[in-house]
């Protein structure tokens, strides 16, 4: 059986090009799309989505999910694939980047106390950021 091949158009190419000058910073499709037609790309949401959701699953952009009906974000991982946690605000959705050794700890914890291995790329903490609480 052959293997599906995946094409790359230029609106693909533009929307990664975006996503890897956006660094650190998190969008949802909405911005992402907004951003694109300020550049001068008319790029339909669909594509945009689906190319987010496909590079979520390759590993190279990380997508965090919201837990009140918000749009999902997206961010370009740059080589850091799986060495991030996040922090994210229930309130105002704010994402804070856990980048101390407090998450390879729990993650630890997590596979000797519970048996399971913690997806790092994947981990999310929600809570309270301290402009809202």
């Amino acid at each position: 059986m052959r293997e599906k091949r995946r094409y790359r158009t230029k609106q693909q190419e533009q929307i990664k090009t975006l996503l890897e000058k956006q660094g650190m910073q998190f969008y949802s499709v909405d911005q992402l799309a907004e951003q694109l037609k300020k550049e001068g790309t008319q790029v339909g949401h669909t594509t945009v989505y689906r190319l987010l959701e496909r590079l979520s699953e390759e590993g190279s952009v990380l997508k965090v999910p919201s837990m009140d009906g918000r749009p999902a974000q997206y961010r370009y991982l740059a080589g850091q694939e799986g060495s991030v946690g996040k922090l994210v605000c229930i309130a105002c959705g704010r994402m804070i980047p856990l980048e101390c050794g407090c998450i390879d700890q729990f993650s630890e914890h997590i596979q000797k106390a519970h048996q399971f291995l913690l997806s790092r790329q994947y981990a999310v903490l929600y809570g309270y950021c301290e402009n809202c609480r």
